[in-house]
């Protein structure tokens, strides 16, 4: 069946975040800073045990991610948080938490050097692009990266898994994107950096899945066997040459 659509991850495919491990401390910090200081009489606990709350809040939902395959909005992620930390918040303060949170991640992302003329030419030849990317962030926080690399234009349609109950690699995630391109799953190549989440996803489902290979320690299943494997998005149009 030809290829009518490419479907490409986002974190690690087409953008990146450096030292995304380190830095978590740095974005939930500020998230507190704008909080206290936006809403400085609720009585906050110490700003150390609110970033130690909110990080393993957000490493709770990546368990879940990768166990059960269900995802989370940003207010549920740091609803959580408040909990361990017995605070009782309102819509207010979720949305000042998550404000100081965006301005933390704001302008911080990089992208691929090719990612930007890879979907131009693909453009070109009429293929139906796509994104699914596994995320609690809004969707807004992702779009600003988007447009800020110049990708949004080159994008036919985006999902975000936080608007979805289910996380690559289950099922659901890649039929949803497929229903929005309206091409079936066979008719779709999917690209992404981790074998489990988005080649093994992809495989599943009928469609051909590129593995994107970098330097992160992801896993590496032995079991999961890509259609192909690439270092830059640049290598993807041959492939698509030959298989069409």
């Amino acid at each position: 069946m030809a290829i009518k659509a490419v479907i490409f991850d986002l974190g690690g495919t087409l953008i990146d975040w450096p030292d995304w491990d380190d830095d978590i401390c740095r974005r939930w910090a500020l998230s507190y800073d704008y909080l206290v200081a936006k809403s400085a009489t609720h009585g906050w606990p110490e700003r150390s045990r609110y970033v130690e709350s909110m990080r393993n809040a957000e490493l709770e939902h990546w368990k879940r991610v990768n166990t059960v395959q269900t995802s989370n909005t940003p207010a549920e992620v740091l609803l959580e948080g408040f909990r361990t930390l017995k605070c009782d918040v309102g819509i207010d303060d979720l949305e000042l938490a998550l404000d100081g949170y965006a301005q933390a991640v704001d302008g911080w992302s990089m992208v691929f050097p090719d990612a930007a003329s890879t979907l131009i030419e693909l453009r070109k030849r009429g293929y139906r692009l796509g994104l699914l990317s596994n995320t609690w962030w809004a969707a807004d926080w992702h779009n600003a990266d988007l447009v800020l690399h110049g990708l949004n234009t080159l994008l036919d349609v985006v999902v975000y898994t936080s608007d979805l109950f289910h996380s690559k690699p289950h099922p659901e995630a890649f039929f949803k994107i497929c229903k929005r391109l309206q091409v079936a799953p066979e008719e779709c190549v999917m690209v992404g950096d981790r074998l489990v989440d988005d080649v093994s996803g992809a495989l599943g489902v009928g469609m051909r899945g590129v593995w994107k290979k970098t330097d992160y320690p992801w896993p590496e299943p032995a079991h999961i066997h890509p259609t192909a494997i690439i270092s830059t998005l640049a290598e993807l149009l041959p492939l698509l040459d030959r298989w069409n």
